[in-house]
């Protein structure tokens, strides 16, 4: 197997310009994770109440106890990541979770729906805060360019928010691909879709690690030359 060489942490944040490199990795495995939450989100009302039968006051309710819950587990998470995992392998666990939700609730979106919510559930609170961590991490305490780096890294989340939230939803209720995907399979598309983002993050991610030198390992890991360890 092939091995990577990776940077020692002051060689990640001694950087030229306003942008690390990596932070436009980080940025679109954002920006997909949050294509994948925002587009299941968006549809979320909506679908309990044309599929499941909710009310829209129940629906409402449901809506929001699945933010809470979000929130939730984005500190269960972010403690998990802190004092076992390491914020990769956390991002990582979060990211599978969600891609094994969507496609739960794509499989069958009635008899899944719930299970399916809530591996996206767990799987958002240790993806989330977890990335965003790793972004703060690459520039040096004190560096006056880590708010513009925040910047770009939320126009991600934006964006992402913004195309999931509008392709998921237009899937699913008919008003876009209704020409070549029959009605009765369009929930599980809408779905499947949020999973394909989700999958294409996490690869990407992949591509990421051995740029980020130590930022994001496993507590425990030595960091002392760093630059000349190789993983398999």
């Amino acid at each position: 197997m092939a091995s990577e060489t990776h940077k020692t942490l002051a060689e990640v944040q001694n950087f030229e310009g306003k942008y690390p490199k990596q932070i436009w990795r980080l940025f679109f495995s954002e920006m997909w994770e949050r294509f994948c939450f925002y587009g299941m989100r968006g549809m979320l009302v909506f679908f309990m109440i044309t599929q499941l039968n909710f009310g829209e006051k129940e629906a409402n309710l449901q809506y929001g106890a699945t933010q809470a819950f979000v929130y939730a587990f984005t500190f269960v998470g972010g403690l998990f990541a802190d004092k076992v995992l390491g914020f990769r392998k956390s991002l990582v666990f979060g990211g599978l979770l969600m891609i094994v939700g969507s496609v739960l609730l794509s499989i069958d979106t009635h008899e899944f729906s719930f299970f399916g919510l809530a591996f996206i559930i767990i799987g958002t609170g240790f993806f989330k805060p977890n990335i965003s961590t790793m972004v703060g991490e690459l520039y040096k305490d004190g560096d006056i360019r880590r708010d513009a780096g925040f910047s770009l890294f939320y126009a991600g989340i934006n964006l992402g928010a913004f195309l999931g939230g509008y392709i998921c939803v237009a899937i699913g209720k008919g008003y876009m691909l209704s020409s070549v995907i029959d009605e009765a399979y369009r929930w599980n598309v809408a779905f499947g879709l949020a999973a394909v983002g989700m999958l294409i993050s996490l690869i990407n991610f992949q591509f990421t690690k051995h740029e980020l030198g130590p930022i994001g390992l496993q507590p425990g890991t030595p960091r002392c030359n760093y630059k000349n360890q190789t993983i398999a």
